[in-house]
């Protein structure tokens, strides 16, 4: 009489069984080397990292590109377990724009059309999606969208030397949400939370709110902070400035309560920005520990100084949810963008 397997349905603490840990890898790919985190994901206990590594990047010709990723393949770090590929930032364009008045099967056409004065390159040859950014339900504040797009071609070229060294790419995903995962492992210290990702020549700041992303900026910086003629306080007041404009910019748009902590990820100067941020902004700016914050297993090892920058970035990509229970989650739980888990090579 039934028509479907109604065991499959029974939650697995009615059956007793615990749940199997999935293993992901996230791999950043930058203009200077491949960052890779393997993340044990773990349904009862959490996430423990498994371990890090990385490989430089001499050059972006496709011969060196192949010869690192088939040494980042020896090391052993892919292997038997599914790869989310993070985007480079010159890889793909970000837009947090009103939300358009269409029915939600008709969003991304829509998004498409609004982008194309915008974007430097053709839409047509482009994959587009968005998320909607978290607001208060209470306020009146605007139905606002994060969207993205970014070349069939670049994308397809970024995943193939993986592919043909035989990586299990699962999924490709941007910085962006890679930050957001993260903060929603690390311990809360509010509802609304912040990153601050700093790289080479950029930081990354995130805001989440009850885990959905509500505002996400790219902040430049020299590419050498403390190198050329400006002073590294300089710098790091101008970045504290610009946190302190974006979180208010976050406050007024989405109407949540003030973001009153920002976590600083790691960096040479990232001592120097927390403290110009915590006096400009009155924020408290904890310096990101992973070691301390996250589980790591006794022989993870650890990323060389120069490129400790990337291991947030790594590590969130591998804490990327596609599972059926993430699917069902309220919209604001999701932190998937639909494209970004359908992009194959042409």
């Amino acid at each position: 009489m039934l028509q479907t397997n109604w065991l499959r349905a029974l939650p697995q603490r009615v059956l007793g069984h615990r749940r199997r840990a999935l293993v992901q890898v996230g791999v950043y790919r930058t203009s200077g080397g491949l960052i890779a985190a393997r993340v044990q994901l773990d349904p009862d206990a959490g996430c423990s990292v498994e371990r890090l590594e990385s490989v430089d990047l001499k050059s972006q010709r496709e011969d060196e590109v192949a010869a690192a990723v088939a040494q980042l393949v020896r090391t052993g770090i892919l292997r038997n377990a599914p790869v989310v590929l993070v985007l480079g930032a010159e890889l793909y364009n970000t837009y947090p724009l009103p939300a358009p008045s269409v029915p939600a099967d008709e969003m991304r056409d829509a998004l498409r059309w609004k982008l194309r004065e915008v974007l430097p390159y053709s839409p047509e040859d482009a994959v587009v999606d968005f998320v909607r950014l978290a607001r208060a339900a209470e306020s009146n504040a605007a139905d606002n969208l994060f969207a993205v797009a970014a070349l069939r071609r670049s994308v397809a070229q970024a995943t193939a030397p993986f592919l043909a060294a035989g990586a299990n790419v699962q999924a490709v995903d941007i910085a962006e949400m890679a930050q957001r995962n993260l903060l929603a492992e690390l311990p809360a210290m509010e509802e609304s939370r912040a990153l601050l990702g700093l790289d080479e020549s950029s930081a990354l700041l995130t805001v989440v709110h009850e885990g959905a992303l509500c505002f996400a900026r790219r902040i430049q910086i020299p590419r050498s902070l403390g190198a050329g003629d400006e002073e590294p306080e300089h710098v790091a007041t101008r970045i504290a400035a610009q946190v302190q404009h974006s979180l208010e910019v976050v406050e007024r748009q989405s109407g949540l309560a003030p973001v009153r902590s920002v976590w600083i990820g790691p960096h040479p100067f990232c001592a120097l920005i927390a403290r110009c941020t915590a006096e400009q902004a009155g924020l408290e700016c904890p310096q990101l520990d992973l070691q301390t914050e996250l589980r790591f297993a006794p022989d993870a090892g650890e990323l060389p100084p120069e490129r400790a920058w990337g291991a947030p970035i790594a590590i969130g990509a591998a804490l990327r949810s596609e599972t059926p229970a993430a699917a069902t989650r309220p919209e604001s739980n999701k932190s998937v963008l639909l494209w970004l888990s359908r992009l194959k090579p042409a």
